[in-house]
């Protein structure tokens, strides 16, 4: 059932965020906010990684193997993917164990998790 996701929809979903995006700071954070020019360079960034949707399989912190549609590799070390049956992303990591992909409990919202990498 995953498998009928429209993976273009998908990314143009995602385009729509990044260019809708409006950097918040919550009440009570910790630390300094970002200046609006690191937010506007790392959506640049964002953007820059969006890759053509594929499927992967990823490992969660459960031990179990998700069906994810990786939509941005930042070419570094961080894929940012979709789980279809949470409607969350992700990032993922290679494993340095195994040819795996490892969720490490970053989720949410497509920029939000991005932008924490």
């Amino acid at each position: 059932m995953a498998r009928l996701l429209d993976l273009r929809e998908l990314k143009r979903t995602v385009e729509r965020e990044i260019d809708d995006y409006v950097y918040q700071v919550p009440e009570g954070s910790v630390g300094n906010p970002w200046p609006p020019e690191k937010v506007e360079r790392e959506l640049r960034v964002f953007k820059e990684a969006l890759v053509e949707p594929y499927w992967v399989d990823v490992v969660d912190g459960d031990k179990q193997r998700k069906s994810c549609v990786v939509i941005a590799d930042d070419k570094r070390s961080y894929l940012l993917v979709f789980e279809p049956e949470t409607q969350k992303f992700m990032l993922v990591v290679p494993s340095a164990l195994s040819s795996d992909l490892i969720s490490f409990g970053v989720d949410g919202d497509a920029v939000g998790c991005f932008l924490s990498r």
